[in-house]
């Protein structure tokens, strides 16, 4: 699905408001410990007051994608190394999240409701 590499892509390059671009405009946005953010005017808000961490690397895995009738599914886990312009700011995120997408148009999906979940550190034990 080529609306999951534009994501990443957009990610990637630090370009929050090309991942709005990928959303329908009723979104629906369910982060850890927020809120609902309903539509992208409230997901544009909310992205403003986030800390600049730029992105250095996303790696997917357990991919699942199942859909019919305009209707699909986006199920992954996934983890991030983040640059936090601290040293010593390679310690990933991990975390899994799910994606409702819409069919807009034949063949272009556009995502209608993000939720995602951050597990705990993952720094050994001392």
């Amino acid at each position: 699905m080529a609306v999951q590499q534009q994501w990443l892509d957009h990610e990637l390059a630090g370009d929050m408001m090309g991942l709005l671009a990928l959303c329908v405009q009723d979104v629906v946005w369910l982060p850890p410990n927020v809120p609902a953010l309903r539509d992208k005017n409230a997901v544009a808000a909310w992205l403003v007051g986030l800390p600049k961490n730029r992105i250095r690397r996303i790696e997917i895995a357990n991919l699942q994608i199942d859909g019919s009738e305009g209707l699909a599914y986006k199920v992954a886990d996934f983890t991030v190394w983040l640059d936090t312009g601290e040293q010593g700011s390679s310690e990933p995120v991990r975390g899994s999240h799910v994606w409702l997408l819409r069919e807009v148009s034949p063949g272009c999906w556009r995502v209608a409701v993000v939720a995602w979940s951050i597990a705990g550190s993952m720094r050994a034990p001392a």
